[in-house]
């Protein structure tokens, strides 16, 4: 099956709210960094996986501390 829509994926298909529980925003010099916890509790062992980077500078764009997927 297509469906043609202007609509984006998110809007079709929405997510799952706990998907949404997992993430959060994260200041960074020049931006915010939207992650979701991956494991752990709060501690040394926590994870967090990149998701998106908010910014209006093209440059963070171009820093790979920063790419979508990486973990920190």
């Amino acid at each position: 099956m297509i469906l043609y829509t202007y609509q984006s994926q998110e809007l079709v298909y929405p997510a799952d709210e706990e998907d949404y529980r997992k993430q959060e925003l994260v200041a960074i010099p020049g931006g915010q960094l939207l992650v979701e916890k991956v494991t752990g509790t709060a501690g040394p062992g926590m994870q967090y996986r990149i998701v998106r980077l908010l910014s209006t500078d093209p440059y963070l764009y171009l820093d790979e501390r920063f790419q979508p997927g990486r973990y920190i």
